[in-house]
């Protein structure tokens, strides 16, 4: 006879990450807090970092110098969207085209108490180097 399929339910006890699906990428779990979130919206504020309206020119104008402050922290997806910034993924992809930004997959308890997995935290590299062309910058080993 099969055996039954366990749930989440059955486990009482087990890890978020276990219960996610296993150990691995997501096996630290992040807990972001109403609080958590406010202490950062708080911290770009203090720095002169509040986005001023929600137009999409100031969120590129406002979002480096944010993602800067905030170093190898970034922000969270939940971070920015309190801090203002719509359409995060949208904004990231839009400074892509000038900034060097890394994107992050973390598991989050998020402020809804709810087990979220793949949430993306962006961190600032740099900006983007375009001193080297594309054809410069291929090696072929030597062939002509």
């Amino acid at each position: 006879m099969p055996k039954p399929k366990k749930h989440a339910r059955d486990e009482a006890g087990a890890s978020l990450s276990r219960l996610a699906g296993g150990e691995g990428a997501y096996s630290k779990v992040f807990e972001c807090s109403a609080d958590d979130i406010a202490k950062v919206v708080r911290e770009l504020s203090e720095k002169g970092l509040a986005l001023g309206n929600a137009s999409g020119a100031t969120q590129l104008d406002t979002l480096p110098k944010a993602l800067s402050h905030r170093g190898p922290r970034g922000l969270s997806t939940y971070e920015a969207v309190a801090a203002g910034y719509l359409r995060i993924a949208t904004r990231i992809k839009e400074l892509k085209a000038t900034w060097d930004i890394l994107t992050l997959r973390e598991s989050h308890v998020g402020p809804d108490g709810l087990f979220h997995a793949g949430v993306a935290r962006y961190v600032l590299i740099g900006r983007v180097d375009r001193t080297t062309t594309a054809q410069g910058s291929l090696d072929f080993g030597g062939a002509p």
